[in-house]
């Protein structure tokens, strides 16, 4: 074989090689936009089942704040303020309101997917409710231990304002799970995204 015929040989092999990393550079442009479509897809449908799932406990946080929160904590507020309930200072009322407050705003956070500030909110709203809450219960126990003057009922009423006003904690136990959804779904989402990452076709290395 001469030497021409030698060097257009190795030039053809040459621009084979080039046609043929070519092609496959343009083969994975192709395949990673259906890649990442099938990511966003498997996302979609994880978020779909997250906010199902969301969306009933978020209802049923509703249920322990109406009990609790709106419908004793409303009746405390006002017996408090105006001064039906002996001995009570209105202070009382006042760190109920604040809890009643950063509960509604919880609620409204929660719905609006804004779970960490929703989580915060109900924490903070919590500690403010549960104090009031514990005064209220400590009173009435007192009345109740000096034994005298009371009738039936009202020797009932510590047990009585227990079940109404602590059951509240059931909304701070349902906060918690509605955040805890939220996380395990973000990290979900970042071990998807970090094997999608791992797993994706590496561009080779033509070596002349």
């Amino acid at each position: 074989m001469s030497k021409k015929d030698r060097l257009r040989k190795q030039s053809q092999k040459q621009l084979e090689e080039k046609k043929k990393q070519k092609q496959q550079e343009e083969q994975e442009k192709k395949e990673a936009p259906a890649e990442s479509r099938s990511a966003k897809k498997l996302r979609r449908q994880a978020k779909r089942h997250d906010s199902a799932l969301s969306l009933i406990v978020k209802f049923l946080m509703l249920l322990p704040f109406l009990w609790s929160g709106f419908y004793y904590g409303g009746i405390f507020i006002i017996g408090i303020t105006m001064e039906q309930m002996d001995e009570m200072p209105r202070y009382v009322a006042l760190l109920l309101g604040i809890g009643e407050i950063f509960f509604i705003a919880a609620i409204i956070l929660a719905f609006i997917s804004k779970y960490i500030a929703q989580f915060v909110s109900v924490l903070v709203g919590t500690a403010f409710f549960m104090t009031a809450a514990v005064k209220i219960i400590n009173k009435a126990k007192e009345r109740v231990g000096e034994g005298y003057g009371l009738t039936d009922d009202q020797r009932e009423l510590p047990s009585k304002w227990s079940w109404g006003l602590y059951p509240i904690l059931f909304f701070t136990a349902f906060s918690a799970l509605l955040f805890v959804i939220w996380l395990v779904g973000v990290l979900s989402v970042r071990r998807r995204r970090q094997r999608e990452r791992d797993n994706a076709p590496v561009k080779s290395i033509v070596e002349d």
